[in-house]
């Protein structure tokens, strides 16, 4: 490897390493925001000028302890969750109303509206399934269980 592949390497995991930081910053919450991009922003410019390969590693190795930090720090993902698991089905009756219902095939008064869920197989399903089984080739498993 020759001094120019070192550098394109090396800013590419500078560039991959700022961009991980930034993400994991943009999870902290609003009022920490500024003074850690700033501080990210000034950590970077300060050292762009550095061409030895070696304090720019010891470098990255500093932004990624940083990084994992923050990992720890903030949350995964700011999202809401639900009690159905964000899931959401719409069902059409048959005077051509739209209902809004979970995924668990209950409506809001908790009523079953279908006999297939979770817990028990759809016989359509399990169609389907053996139906590509098939197809792709796996028509017995007697290969598995050998020859009595």
């Amino acid at each position: 490897i020759n001094k120019y592949e070192i550098i394109i390497i090396m800013s590419a995991s500078v560039v991959h390493a700022y961009r991980n930081l930034a993400t994991l910053i943009r999870r902290l919450p609003k009022d920490q925001q500024p003074a850690a991009l700033s501080q990210l922003r000034n950590g970077f410019r300060k050292n762009a000028n550095e061409k030895q390969a070696d304090v720019v590693s010891d470098l990255l190795v500093e932004a990624e302890k940083k990084a994992s930090f923050l990992r720890i720090v903030t949350p995964m993902k700011q999202t809401t969750t639900t009690n159905n698991g964000g899931i959401t089905t719409y069902v059409y009756k048959k005077n051509g109303e739209i209902v809004e219902e979970n995924a668990r095939g209950r409506d809001r008064k908790s009523r079953v509206h279908t006999n297939w869920d979770g817990r028990n197989m759809d016989p359509c399903a399990v169609k389907r399934h053996n139906a590509g089984l098939r197809r792709a080739g796996f028509v017995n498993n007697t290969h598995a269980k050998g020859i009595f």
